[in-house]
């Protein structure tokens, strides 16, 4: 080692550290880059909260409606308004369920609407409650389960939600062709489970 060093000049000694120093400094950089990326990423969130959760249970029934609820690990319970459609052959055709927003938001309640799989989903979907205009929603995602709609729904459509007798489902079907197909929902037992919900 002292042979080696004898060799070499001081110009040399200082271009030896110079590279030294620029293979230090890369190795720091590549191990900030590594890191930022890791930052950026995230594992599915599911994978994590998955062993918290406990099954959903229905905690009461009325009429057509259920209050519908699942109980978190070291977190309250989340409730909502639960109501499974079916069809003339007692087939489930849709699902709606409605839970309450906090206070002083634009939409009183939020309502996610699932509906069966090869809807035409750029013909999007129009609740029509009776006797109030009827709205038209974008569909969200799929999955295998069927297509979903989020909906924010204003205190005048909750309060006719709880006042009326029915509301209705618009959508088209890969098997309706250019026909709509309507799925009537029973406001039967709505007013009773809505109000049991906690407002959080």
């Amino acid at each position: 080692m002292k042979e080696i060093r004898a060799s070499l000049s001081k110009k040399d000694i200082s271009v030896l550290t110079s590279i030294i120093i620029c293979i230090l400094l890369s190795i720091f950089c590549i191990s900030s880059l590594e890191a930022e990326e890791a930052d950026s990423l995230s594992i599915d969130d599911t994978m994590m909260s998955e062993p918290q959760k406990t099954e959903p249970y229905i905690k009461e029934r009325f009429e057509n409606w259920t209050h519908k609820c699942i109980k978190l690990v070291n977190s309250i319970e989340r409730c909502e308004a639960n109501q499974i459609i079916f069809n003339q052959k007692q087939q489930p055709v849709a699902e709606i369920s409605i839970i309450k927003l906090p206070r002083g938001q634009v939409a009183a309640a939020a309502a996610t609407i699932i509906v069966p799989l090869e809807t035409i989903l750029s013909e999007g979907l129009v609740l029509a409650i009776q006797e109030l205009e009827p709205k038209k929603y974008q569909f969200k995602f799929c999955n295998s389960l069927g297509c979903y709609s989020q909906i924010g729904l204003t205190d005048d459509e909750v309060e006719a939600l709880k006042r009326k007798e029915k509301a209705s489902i618009f959508l088209k079907h890969i098997s309706s062709g250019d026909q709509q197909i309507v799925i009537p929902m029973s406001l039967n037992g709505f007013t009773k489970i809505f109000s049991n919900l906690i407002q959080p």
